[in-house]
Protein backbone atom coordinates (compact mmCIF):
# COMPACT_ATOMS: atom_id res chain seq x y z
CA UNK A 1 0.00 0.00 0.00
CA UNK A 2 1.78 3.65 -0.99
CA UNK A 3 2.59 6.43 1.10
CA UNK A 4 0.02 8.30 -0.82
CA UNK A 5 -2.53 6.17 -0.58
CA UNK A 6 -2.36 6.07 3.54
CA UNK A 7 -2.38 9.48 3.49
CA UNK A 8 -5.30 10.09 1.52
CA UNK A 9 -7.04 7.20 4.16
CA UNK A 10 -5.47 9.18 6.99
CA UNK A 11 -7.30 12.55 5.95
CA UNK A 12 -10.30 10.92 5.76
CA UNK A 13 -9.88 9.72 9.45
CA UNK A 14 -12.30 11.56 12.06
CA UNK A 15 -11.69 11.08 16.16
CA UNK A 16 -14.59 9.77 18.22
CA UNK A 17 -15.58 13.05 19.46
CA UNK A 18 -15.26 14.88 16.82
CA UNK A 19 -17.73 11.88 15.38
CA UNK A 20 -20.00 12.66 18.37
CA UNK A 21 -20.15 16.82 18.16
CA UNK A 22 -20.95 15.98 13.94
CA UNK A 23 -23.86 13.18 15.04
CA UNK A 24 -25.02 16.22 18.39
CA UNK A 25 -24.91 18.87 15.59
CA UNK A 26 -26.75 17.23 13.19
CA UNK A 27 -29.52 16.12 15.80
CA UNK A 28 -29.75 20.00 16.77
CA UNK A 29 -29.91 20.95 13.83
CA UNK A 30 -32.75 18.42 12.68
CA UNK A 31 -34.62 19.44 16.07
CA UNK A 32 -34.82 22.65 15.40
CA UNK A 33 -35.39 22.73 11.69
CA UNK A 34 -38.50 20.34 12.36
CA UNK A 35 -39.25 22.81 15.09
CA UNK A 36 -39.69 25.66 13.25
CA UNK A 37 -41.31 23.87 9.89
CA UNK A 38 -43.45 22.39 12.47
CA UNK A 39 -44.58 25.87 13.79
CA UNK A 40 -44.75 27.40 10.46
CA UNK A 41 -46.93 24.97 9.52
CA UNK A 42 -48.87 25.03 12.40
CA UNK A 43 -49.28 29.46 11.89
CA UNK A 44 -50.29 28.74 8.48
CA UNK A 45 -53.50 26.18 9.67
CA UNK A 46 -53.97 28.52 12.50
CA UNK A 47 -54.08 31.62 9.79
CA UNK A 48 -56.38 29.97 7.18
CA UNK A 49 -58.83 28.76 9.99
CA UNK A 50 -59.51 32.13 11.09
CA UNK A 51 -59.93 33.37 7.99
CA UNK A 52 -62.66 30.71 7.58
CA UNK A 53 -64.08 31.68 10.64
CA UNK A 54 -64.23 35.20 10.14
CA UNK A 55 -64.81 35.07 6.27
CA UNK A 56 -65.84 31.67 4.71
CA UNK A 57 -68.37 31.16 7.09
CA UNK A 58 -69.92 34.26 7.32
CA UNK A 59 -70.00 34.11 3.69
CA UNK A 60 -71.83 30.58 3.93
CA UNK A 61 -74.24 31.69 6.52
CA UNK A 62 -75.14 35.14 4.99
CA UNK A 63 -75.90 32.53 1.45
CA UNK A 64 -77.92 30.21 3.72
CA UNK A 65 -79.87 33.33 4.51
CA UNK A 66 -80.63 34.81 1.25
CA UNK A 67 -81.71 31.41 0.16
CA UNK A 68 -84.20 31.64 3.33
CA UNK A 69 -85.00 34.24 1.66
CA UNK A 70 -85.73 34.28 -1.78
CA UNK A 71 -87.60 31.01 -0.70
CA UNK A 72 -89.77 33.23 1.50
CA UNK A 73 -89.96 35.56 -1.44
CA UNK A 74 -91.52 32.95 -3.52
CA UNK A 75 -93.96 32.11 -0.67
CA UNK A 76 -95.01 35.42 -0.80
CA UNK A 77 -95.46 36.21 -4.50
CA UNK A 78 -97.51 32.29 -4.40
CA UNK A 79 -99.45 34.32 -1.53
CA UNK A 80 -99.83 37.44 -3.82
CA UNK A 81 -101.06 35.39 -6.30
CA UNK A 82 -103.02 32.91 -4.66
CA UNK A 83 -105.07 36.13 -2.53
CA UNK A 84 -108.53 37.57 -3.61
CA UNK A 85 -108.42 40.23 -0.73
CA UNK A 86 -107.27 43.55 -1.44
CA UNK A 87 -106.50 44.18 2.42
CA UNK A 88 -104.58 40.81 2.24
CA UNK A 89 -102.78 41.27 -1.41
CA UNK A 90 -101.13 44.62 0.58
CA UNK A 91 -99.83 43.12 3.60
CA UNK A 92 -98.46 40.47 1.56
CA UNK A 93 -97.09 43.27 -1.02
CA UNK A 94 -95.67 45.02 1.84
CA UNK A 95 -93.29 42.09 3.44
CA UNK A 96 -92.35 41.52 -0.22
CA UNK A 97 -91.13 45.14 -0.44
CA UNK A 98 -88.96 44.67 3.09
CA UNK A 99 -87.74 41.73 2.43
CA UNK A 100 -86.18 42.27 -0.70
CA UNK A 101 -84.60 45.37 0.65
CA UNK A 102 -83.34 43.17 3.19
CA UNK A 103 -80.74 41.54 0.65
CA UNK A 104 -77.30 42.99 1.86
CA UNK A 105 -75.04 44.97 -1.44
CA UNK A 106 -72.39 42.15 -0.61
CA UNK A 107 -75.03 39.45 -1.55
CA UNK A 108 -74.35 40.33 -5.34
CA UNK A 109 -75.53 42.24 -8.00
CA UNK A 110 -78.06 39.23 -9.49
CA UNK A 111 -79.46 38.86 -6.16
CA UNK A 112 -79.94 42.45 -5.24
CA UNK A 113 -81.52 42.93 -8.90
CA UNK A 114 -83.48 39.79 -8.43
CA UNK A 115 -84.86 41.18 -5.70
CA UNK A 116 -85.76 44.57 -7.00
CA UNK A 117 -87.37 42.76 -10.06
CA UNK A 118 -89.30 40.50 -7.46
CA UNK A 119 -90.57 43.10 -5.35
CA UNK A 120 -91.94 45.24 -8.63
CA UNK A 121 -93.67 42.14 -9.90
CA UNK A 122 -95.48 41.83 -6.39
CA UNK A 123 -96.42 45.43 -7.62
CA UNK A 124 -97.74 44.40 -10.45
CA UNK A 125 -99.58 41.48 -9.30
CA UNK A 126 -101.64 43.32 -6.94
CA UNK A 127 -102.29 46.17 -9.16
CA UNK A 128 -103.62 43.82 -11.61
CA UNK A 129 -105.87 42.46 -9.99
CA UNK A 130 -106.76 45.05 -8.12
CA UNK A 131 -107.56 46.32 -11.69
CA UNK A 132 -109.34 43.38 -12.48
CA UNK A 133 -111.95 43.93 -9.49
CA UNK A 134 -112.30 47.63 -10.58
CA UNK A 135 -113.57 46.34 -13.69
CA UNK A 136 -115.81 43.34 -13.15
CA UNK A 137 -118.60 44.49 -15.10
CA UNK A 138 -116.60 44.06 -18.31
CA UNK A 139 -115.70 40.36 -18.39
CA UNK A 140 -113.17 41.23 -21.66
CA UNK A 141 -110.95 43.53 -19.51
CA UNK A 142 -110.95 41.49 -16.58
CA UNK A 143 -109.39 38.43 -18.32
CA UNK A 144 -106.95 41.01 -19.43
CA UNK A 145 -105.92 42.10 -15.93
CA UNK A 146 -105.79 38.06 -14.92
CA UNK A 147 -103.47 37.43 -17.77
CA UNK A 148 -100.92 40.15 -16.48
CA UNK A 149 -101.18 39.28 -13.21
CA UNK A 150 -100.47 35.32 -14.43
CA UNK A 151 -97.25 36.72 -16.42
CA UNK A 152 -96.06 38.95 -13.73
CA UNK A 153 -96.34 35.81 -11.31
CA UNK A 154 -94.62 33.37 -14.20
CA UNK A 155 -91.87 36.16 -14.37
CA UNK A 156 -92.03 36.29 -10.87
CA UNK A 157 -91.14 32.34 -10.36
CA UNK A 158 -88.45 32.85 -13.04
CA UNK A 159 -86.72 35.28 -11.63
CA UNK A 160 -86.54 32.97 -8.24
CA UNK A 161 -85.39 30.19 -9.71
CA UNK A 162 -82.38 32.13 -11.91
CA UNK A 163 -81.62 33.82 -7.94
CA UNK A 164 -81.96 29.79 -6.45
CA UNK A 165 -79.48 28.73 -9.25
CA UNK A 166 -77.03 31.71 -8.27
CA UNK A 167 -76.98 31.22 -4.15
CA UNK A 168 -77.18 27.75 -4.88
CA UNK A 169 -73.66 28.26 -7.17
CA UNK A 170 -72.22 30.45 -5.23
CA UNK A 171 -72.90 28.57 -1.81
CA UNK A 172 -71.09 25.47 -4.07
CA UNK A 173 -68.21 27.77 -4.70
CA UNK A 174 -67.90 28.67 -0.87
CA UNK A 175 -68.01 24.90 0.16
CA UNK A 176 -65.97 23.73 -2.28
CA UNK A 177 -63.37 26.26 -1.87
CA UNK A 178 -63.26 25.53 2.41
CA UNK A 179 -63.61 22.02 1.63
CA UNK A 180 -60.23 22.53 -0.65
CA UNK A 181 -58.56 24.50 1.97
CA UNK A 182 -59.51 21.66 5.02
CA UNK A 183 -57.86 19.20 2.38
CA UNK A 184 -54.73 20.98 1.24
CA UNK A 185 -54.04 22.35 5.27
CA UNK A 186 -54.69 17.98 5.68
CA UNK A 187 -52.05 17.22 3.48
CA UNK A 188 -49.75 19.57 4.59
CA UNK A 189 -50.12 18.74 8.30
CA UNK A 190 -49.89 14.79 7.33
CA UNK A 191 -46.54 15.24 5.23
CA UNK A 192 -45.03 17.54 8.23
CA UNK A 193 -45.72 15.05 10.65
CA UNK A 194 -44.77 12.30 8.22
CA UNK A 195 -41.54 13.70 7.54
CA UNK A 196 -41.16 14.92 11.43
CA UNK A 197 -41.23 10.98 12.47
CA UNK A 198 -39.58 9.36 9.57
CA UNK A 199 -36.63 11.56 9.25
CA UNK A 200 -35.73 10.31 13.11
CA UNK A 201 -35.98 6.51 12.39
CA UNK A 202 -34.14 7.06 8.92
CA UNK A 203 -31.28 8.88 11.05
CA UNK A 204 -31.34 6.15 13.26
CA UNK A 205 -31.01 3.64 10.82
CA UNK A 206 -28.03 5.43 9.24
CA UNK A 207 -26.30 6.02 12.40
CA UNK A 208 -26.78 1.77 12.99
CA UNK A 209 -25.29 1.03 9.64
CA UNK A 210 -22.75 3.34 10.34
CA UNK A 211 -21.86 2.23 13.42
CA UNK A 212 -21.45 -1.18 12.17
CA UNK A 213 -19.15 -0.43 9.76
CA UNK A 214 -16.91 2.06 11.46
CA UNK A 215 -17.54 0.96 14.91
CA UNK A 216 -18.13 -2.96 15.26
CA UNK A 217 -16.32 -3.79 12.56
CA UNK A 218 -12.97 -2.84 13.62
CA UNK A 219 -13.85 -3.53 17.14
CA UNK A 220 -14.52 -7.42 16.05
CA UNK A 221 -11.76 -7.39 13.54
CA UNK A 222 -9.15 -6.30 16.46
CA UNK A 223 -10.79 -8.94 18.78
CA UNK A 224 -10.11 -11.65 16.42
CA UNK A 225 -6.60 -10.76 15.66
CA UNK A 226 -6.05 -10.72 20.09
CA UNK A 227 -7.94 -14.63 19.66
CA UNK A 228 -4.89 -15.27 16.85
CA UNK A 229 -2.25 -13.81 19.30
CA UNK A 230 -3.26 -16.19 21.71
CA UNK A 231 -3.16 -18.84 19.46
CA UNK A 232 0.15 -18.00 18.39
CA UNK A 233 -0.83 -17.22 14.48
CA UNK A 234 -0.55 -14.64 12.70
CA UNK A 235 -2.80 -11.20 12.63
CA UNK A 236 -4.60 -10.22 9.91
CA UNK A 237 -4.93 -6.39 8.79
CA UNK A 238 -7.93 -5.24 8.08
CA UNK A 239 -9.45 -4.72 4.67
CA UNK A 240 -10.23 -0.76 4.68
CA UNK A 241 -8.76 1.29 7.39
CA UNK A 242 -11.24 2.51 10.26
CA UNK A 243 -12.60 6.35 9.75
CA UNK A 244 -12.63 6.90 13.24
CA UNK A 245 -8.88 7.51 14.21
CA UNK A 246 -9.28 5.88 17.50
CA UNK A 247 -10.28 2.85 16.41
CA UNK A 248 -7.66 2.94 13.29
CA UNK A 249 -5.03 3.44 16.12
CA UNK A 250 -5.94 0.21 17.95
CA UNK A 251 -6.03 -1.76 15.28
CA UNK A 252 -2.76 -1.31 14.17
CA UNK A 253 -1.65 -1.36 18.00
CA UNK A 254 -2.96 -5.05 17.95
CA UNK A 255 -1.68 -5.95 14.45
CA UNK A 256 1.68 -4.41 15.04
CA UNK A 257 1.83 -6.02 18.59
CA UNK A 258 0.78 -9.43 16.97
CA UNK A 259 3.94 -8.92 14.56
CA UNK A 260 6.18 -8.31 17.54
CA UNK A 261 4.67 -11.37 18.78
CA UNK A 262 5.18 -13.84 16.31
CA UNK A 263 9.09 -11.98 15.90
CA UNK A 264 9.36 -12.61 19.20
CA UNK A 265 7.97 -16.49 18.99
CA UNK A 266 10.21 -16.77 15.65
CA UNK A 267 13.23 -15.33 18.08
CA UNK A 268 12.23 -17.72 20.73
CA UNK A 269 12.26 -20.66 18.84
CA UNK A 270 15.95 -19.96 17.17
CA UNK A 271 16.89 -19.21 21.04
CA UNK A 272 15.16 -22.32 22.19
CA UNK A 273 17.10 -24.50 19.60
CA UNK A 274 20.21 -22.77 20.26
CA UNK A 275 19.75 -23.92 23.94
CA UNK A 276 19.05 -27.78 23.45
CA UNK A 277 20.73 -28.38 20.18
CA UNK A 278 24.49 -28.13 19.37
CA UNK A 279 24.68 -25.81 16.43
CA UNK A 280 27.64 -27.80 14.64
CA UNK A 281 25.90 -31.20 14.58
CA UNK A 282 22.50 -30.64 15.33
CA UNK A 283 22.15 -33.01 18.09
CA UNK A 284 21.24 -32.52 21.79
CA UNK A 285 23.61 -30.31 23.54
CA UNK A 286 25.23 -31.39 27.03
CA UNK A 287 22.36 -29.04 29.34
CA UNK A 288 19.61 -31.03 27.40
CA UNK A 289 21.23 -34.46 27.83
CA UNK A 290 21.84 -33.79 31.74
CA UNK A 291 18.05 -32.73 31.55
CA UNK A 292 17.10 -36.12 29.72
CA UNK A 293 18.99 -38.31 31.71
CA UNK A 294 17.71 -36.91 35.58
CA UNK A 295 14.02 -37.45 33.80
CA UNK A 296 14.95 -40.52 32.65
CA UNK A 297 16.51 -42.11 36.40
CA UNK A 298 13.56 -40.34 37.96
CA UNK A 299 11.14 -42.65 35.66
CA UNK A 300 13.20 -45.66 34.92
CA UNK A 301 11.04 -48.39 35.19
CA UNK A 302 12.23 -50.16 32.10
CA UNK A 303 14.83 -52.54 32.94
CA UNK A 304 17.49 -49.69 33.78
CA UNK A 305 18.99 -46.74 31.75
CA UNK A 306 22.66 -47.27 29.72
CA UNK A 307 24.74 -43.97 29.35
CA UNK A 308 27.46 -44.62 26.10
CA UNK A 309 29.77 -42.25 26.21
CA UNK A 310 31.65 -41.86 22.89
CA UNK A 311 34.99 -40.41 21.85
CA UNK A 312 36.75 -40.70 18.45
CA UNK A 313 40.08 -41.54 18.31
CA UNK A 314 42.93 -39.93 17.45
CA UNK A 315 40.68 -36.88 16.14
CA UNK A 316 43.49 -34.36 17.02
CA UNK A 317 45.76 -35.77 14.83
CA UNK A 318 42.57 -35.39 11.82
CA UNK A 319 42.17 -31.97 13.06
CA UNK A 320 46.05 -31.36 12.78
CA UNK A 321 46.76 -33.04 9.43
CA UNK A 322 43.46 -32.65 7.25
CA UNK A 323 42.13 -29.19 8.79
CA UNK A 324 39.31 -28.38 10.73
CA UNK A 325 36.89 -28.03 8.14
CA UNK A 326 37.50 -32.24 7.53
CA UNK A 327 36.99 -32.78 11.46
CA UNK A 328 33.61 -30.98 11.61
CA UNK A 329 32.74 -33.11 8.61
CA UNK A 330 34.04 -36.29 10.78
CA UNK A 331 31.36 -34.45 13.66
CA UNK A 332 28.87 -34.32 11.59
CA UNK A 333 29.05 -37.90 10.30
CA UNK A 334 28.79 -39.41 13.29
CA UNK A 335 26.18 -37.01 14.65
CA UNK A 336 24.16 -38.37 11.56
CA UNK A 337 25.26 -42.27 12.36
CA UNK A 338 23.80 -41.45 16.13
CA UNK A 339 20.63 -39.82 14.48
CA UNK A 340 19.52 -42.98 12.82
CA UNK A 341 19.96 -44.80 16.01
CA UNK A 342 16.26 -44.08 16.62
CA UNK A 343 15.24 -47.91 17.45
CA UNK A 344 16.53 -47.57 21.19
CA UNK A 345 13.89 -47.15 23.22
CA UNK A 346 13.30 -43.54 24.86
CA UNK A 347 16.91 -42.32 23.48
CA UNK A 348 18.46 -39.40 23.37
CA UNK A 349 21.94 -38.40 21.38
CA UNK A 350 24.16 -35.11 22.58
CA UNK A 351 27.03 -33.72 21.70
CA UNK A 352 29.28 -33.58 24.65
CA UNK A 353 31.60 -31.96 23.95
CA UNK A 354 34.89 -31.23 21.83
CA UNK A 355 34.78 -34.79 19.91
CA UNK A 356 33.08 -36.69 22.65
CA UNK A 357 29.41 -37.67 22.05
CA UNK A 358 26.71 -39.74 24.60
CA UNK A 359 23.72 -41.99 23.95
CA UNK A 360 21.04 -42.29 26.70
CA UNK A 361 18.51 -44.15 26.33
CA UNK A 362 16.04 -47.32 28.19
CA UNK A 363 18.04 -50.90 28.11
CA UNK A 364 17.12 -54.11 29.37
CA UNK A 365 20.04 -54.96 31.00
CA UNK A 366 24.06 -53.73 31.45
CA UNK A 367 24.83 -56.43 29.08
CA UNK A 368 22.13 -55.55 25.69
CA UNK A 369 24.02 -52.21 26.52
CA UNK A 370 27.36 -53.37 25.86
CA UNK A 371 26.20 -54.88 23.29
CA UNK A 372 24.76 -52.01 21.49
CA UNK A 373 27.86 -50.09 22.07
CA UNK A 374 29.93 -52.77 20.37
CA UNK A 375 27.58 -52.87 17.65
CA UNK A 376 28.00 -48.82 17.45
CA UNK A 377 31.55 -49.24 17.32
CA UNK A 378 31.38 -51.72 14.50
CA UNK A 379 29.38 -48.89 12.62
CA UNK A 380 31.46 -45.84 13.08
CA UNK A 381 34.40 -48.25 11.77
CA UNK A 382 32.99 -48.92 8.86
CA UNK A 383 31.65 -45.00 8.09
CA UNK A 384 34.08 -43.55 5.09
CA UNK A 385 34.42 -39.60 5.01
CA UNK A 386 35.23 -38.60 1.52
CA UNK A 387 38.40 -36.30 1.13
CA UNK A 388 39.53 -34.28 -2.04
CA UNK A 389 39.99 -36.35 -5.10
CA UNK A 390 38.69 -40.38 -3.94
CA UNK A 391 40.29 -40.61 -0.69
CA UNK A 392 38.29 -41.41 2.01
CA UNK A 393 39.04 -41.06 5.73
CA UNK A 394 38.13 -43.71 8.32
CA UNK A 395 37.42 -43.59 11.66
CA UNK A 396 37.32 -45.16 15.09
CA UNK A 397 35.66 -44.60 18.69
CA UNK A 398 36.08 -45.60 22.03
CA UNK A 399 33.12 -46.33 24.34
CA UNK A 400 32.51 -46.00 27.80
CA UNK A 401 29.21 -47.67 29.42
CA UNK A 402 27.26 -47.11 32.43
CA UNK A 403 24.11 -48.93 32.97
CA UNK A 404 21.70 -48.36 36.48
CA UNK A 405 19.56 -50.93 37.07
CA UNK A 406 15.68 -49.62 37.59
CA UNK A 407 14.67 -48.74 41.19
CA UNK A 408 17.47 -47.62 42.41
CA UNK A 409 18.42 -44.33 43.44
CA UNK A 410 21.45 -43.61 40.95
CA UNK A 411 22.93 -40.11 40.42
CA UNK A 412 23.14 -38.39 37.45
CA UNK A 413 26.37 -37.46 37.91
CA UNK A 414 27.91 -40.61 39.15
CA UNK A 415 26.30 -42.33 36.19
CA UNK A 416 28.23 -39.84 33.81
CA UNK A 417 31.52 -40.36 36.00
CA UNK A 418 31.34 -44.15 35.72
CA UNK A 419 30.46 -43.70 32.04
CA UNK A 420 33.75 -41.52 31.59
CA UNK A 421 35.87 -43.70 33.56
CA UNK A 422 34.78 -46.62 31.31
CA UNK A 423 35.47 -44.46 28.07
CA UNK A 424 39.25 -43.94 29.88
CA UNK A 425 39.37 -47.75 30.14
CA UNK A 426 38.60 -47.70 26.59
CA UNK A 427 41.20 -45.82 25.36
CA UNK A 428 43.64 -47.30 27.65
CA UNK A 429 42.75 -51.06 26.27
CA UNK A 430 44.06 -50.16 22.99
CA UNK A 431 40.87 -47.88 21.62
CA UNK A 432 37.55 -48.86 19.46
CA UNK A 433 36.10 -50.64 21.49
CA UNK A 434 33.33 -50.86 24.34
CA UNK A 435 33.84 -51.82 27.88
CA UNK A 436 31.18 -51.24 31.11
CA UNK A 437 32.24 -49.92 34.27
CA UNK A 438 30.60 -52.15 36.44
CA UNK A 439 30.70 -51.49 39.76
CA UNK A 440 30.11 -54.46 41.41
CA UNK A 441 32.82 -56.14 39.83
CA UNK A 442 35.46 -53.55 40.66
CA UNK A 443 34.31 -54.40 44.50
CA UNK A 444 34.87 -58.08 43.81
CA UNK A 445 37.93 -57.80 42.53
CA UNK A 446 39.08 -55.29 45.21
CA UNK A 447 38.04 -57.88 47.92
CA UNK A 448 39.95 -60.34 46.47
CA UNK A 449 42.95 -57.95 46.33
CA UNK A 450 43.05 -57.05 49.94
CA UNK A 451 42.38 -61.32 50.80
CA UNK A 452 45.69 -61.88 49.21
Amino acid sequence: MSKEWLSWKSSRQVSLRAAGRYLLVVALIYTFAAAIFTGVMLTKIEREAKFTRETQIPLILSQTRNAVKTERLASLIRAIYLARDRRLERQVQLQVQALAQGFPFEAGDALVAGSKRMAILAKEIAAARQQARDSATQNVTAFTFEERATSAYAEAMKTVDEMAKELSGDAALSADMLAQEIESGAARTRYTVLLTVLMPGLFCIVVLLLARRHLAKPILSAIANLHRISESTNTIPARSRPILTELAMIGDAVVSYGEATSELRRKNVVLQALAEEDSLTGLANRRTFEAFLKSALEKNGFGGTAVLMIDLDHFKSINDRFGHQVGDQCLQSLAQLLLSMDTLPNSLAARYGGEEFVIVYNAISEEQAILEATFLCRRIESMRIPLEGEQTLTLTASIGVAFARGGDESDMNDLISRADKALYLAKSAGRNRAICDNVAQREREARTRTIR
